[in-house]
């Protein structure tokens, strides 16, 4: 009888494409969060300072929103390179179940004008996002 030596194979968890997939994914989600925290900081700041009128907190609220979700779909479509406006309709969607989730928990489910306008700004934020990498060349995960 001969017997094969065969080298054993070597099984990791996760293979290389799956972890800069998900190493694309953490960060774009880091990114789109933070710009939003600092520029949140950054409008109380302001609004706590300023006689701003405060009817003006909830559409610069959306505003903010919508610049952090397309700096998450920027972030995510440079990182993974291609699909890029899937990428960045992807962000855009993830954000939209993100705060209807919270909503949710809350017991505030309303879908009035305000809240399909916040939808509208973070999908199309994403996808603007996600177009200005465009320009820039791609980094393809192979």
């Amino acid at each position: 009888m001969i017997q094969s030596k065969r080298k054993p194979v070597r099984r990791t968890a996760i293979h290389k494409p799956q972890r800069q997939y998900l190493a694309a994914i953490l960060r774009a989600f880091l990114f789109g969060i933070g710009a939003d925290l600092l520029l949140f900081a950054g409008c109380a700041a302001v609004f706590s300072t300023l006689p701003i009128p405060n009817r003006l907190v909830q559409p610069t609220a959306c505003v903010i929103l919508g610049i952090g979700t397309a700096v998450s779909g920027a972030a995510l479509a440079a990182g993974i390179g291609r699909q890029r406006l899937l990428c960045g309709l992807a962000c855009g969607a993830f954000y939209t179940i993100c705060i209807a989730t919270a909503s949710a928990l809350t017991g505030g489910v309303v879908l009035n004008e305000a809240a399909i306008a916040l939808i509208c700004v973070l999908v199309f934020s994403g996808m603007f996002g996600s177009v200005l990498t465009v320009l820039r060349p791609a980094r393809s995960l192979r």
